[in-house]
């Protein structure tokens, strides 16, 4: 049996969350195997700090060099095996990099990472989540990991269905916020004498890498305008720095009413304002499946990707989907050259806060049993 193993997810940050649960039963099947993670330093923060990790080899890819120094310190730990969860050309090469003596990688693969792999993993399917496909892969070197990892799980928004009425926050997802993190989030809603006892904050993540998953500003500027006209609500904008720009024109309308959040924590310090918030409302992006992670309650908008591989996974979420004939095309920008896509623009603002109105009527009712 193998004594050491590197995991290979360099990238998203919704990739490296998705990995977290093959990783584990990773762990808990080679209790005494050192186990180590290669992963891009800007998502470093998911695994930094996990005490069922050994070691966290991190690649910054800002300078020229960089990747060379990745490298040596990729192949100081002489590793024994290296299952590339990733599948891409860039991370197959790590694999093969790293000097692992075995290298588990799904075949076939994008970008031929195969070619880097000496003990291939046929994939049937992949319209599986994410999540799925990575526990499969991983028992290729540990056998059956049911019971380690509880999935899969239900997802009923994949039936248009409303979230099932009670939620067991699992472990799936164990992220490791710092205290730093924690009084950066505390402070802020304190500044902004937010009562989470009498109040209902709800975040808007309007940003998304991929062009064709962003929903248009006007809209979430309507939404916002909505949601602030309800008693008790508050509303803020979330997002990295490159999110400003779109932030301040969503903002701009409402002034001060739409508290300003992106760019101001942390990635870890943004999953924990997430689970200070009742609700994110999303496209399919990083911060969506951050939010799954910790147990917020979702409303997705899908359009160019498909819920059923990289749908928030928890059964605490809404997405609405207008499956038009030709979606899901995962592309990054609309094929057809729509501006925003058709398939995000078909997505009213009625539908949408009609989907908070019924997240947030069912958290009403699960409190008020748990009280009872």
């Amino acid at each position: 049996m193998a004594t050491s193993v590197l995991i290979v997810k360099l990238s998203s940050m919704g990739d490296v969350i998705h990995t977290l649960p093959a990783a584990q039963a990773i762990r808990a099947r080679l209790p005494n195997a050192r186990l180590g993670w290669a992963v891009e330093s800007r998502h470093a923060d998911i695994v930094r700090g996990q005490p069922w990790l050994d070691e966290v080899i991190e690649w910054d890819r800002r300078g020229p060099r960089a990747f060379f120094d990745f490298v040596r310190r990729l192949r100081r730990g002489r590793w024994d095996v290296a299952i590339d969860f990733q599948g891409l050309l860039r991370s197959g090469l790590v694999s093969r990099l790293s000097g692992a003596r075995r290298r588990i990688g799904v075949t076939p693969s994008r970008e031929m990472a195969h070619w880097f792999y000496n003990d291939r993993v046929p994939l049937a399917t992949m319209d599986r989540h994410a999540v799925e496909r990575s526990v499969e892969l991983a028992e290729r070197l540990i056998g059956d990991a049911s019971g380690v990892t509880a999935v899969p799980i239900e997802r009923p928004y994949l039936e248009n269905a409303p979230p099932v009425e009670t939620l067991a926050v699992k472990r799936l997802f164990p992220l490791e916020p710092s205290d730093d993190d924690v009084r950066a989030v505390q402070t802020w809603l304190a500044e902004r004498a937010f009562d989470p006892l009498a109040e209902r904050l709800v975040l808007l993540n309007p940003h998304c890498r991929r062009e064709a998953n962003r929903w248009p500003a006007a809209r979430f500027s309507d939404l916002a305008a909505r949601l602030l006209a309800l008693p008790g609500m508050r509303v803020a904008v979330v997002g990295g720095p490159t999110a400003r720009e779109l932030c301040e024109r969503i903002a701009a309308p409402l002034g001060e009413a739409v508290w300003r959040a992106d760019g101001r924590f942390s990635l870890l310090g943004s999953a924990t304002l997430f689970s200070r918030s009742t609700l994110l409302v999303t496209g399919d992006t990083g911060p969506m499946h951050l939010a799954a992670a910790v147990g917020t309650p979702v409303v997705a908008l899908f359009g160019a990707s498909n819920p059923v591989r990289t749908g928030p996974y928890t059964s605490d979420a809404i997405a609405l989907n207008r499956r038009l004939a030709c979606s899901p095309c995962l592309a990054r920008r609309c094929p057809l050259g729509h501006r925003p896509p058709l398939c995000m623009h078909e997505i009213s603002v009625d539908q949408v806060f009609s989907a908070v109105l019924l997240r947030l009527s069912l958290g009403d009712s699960q409190a008020a049993r748990k009280s009872a």
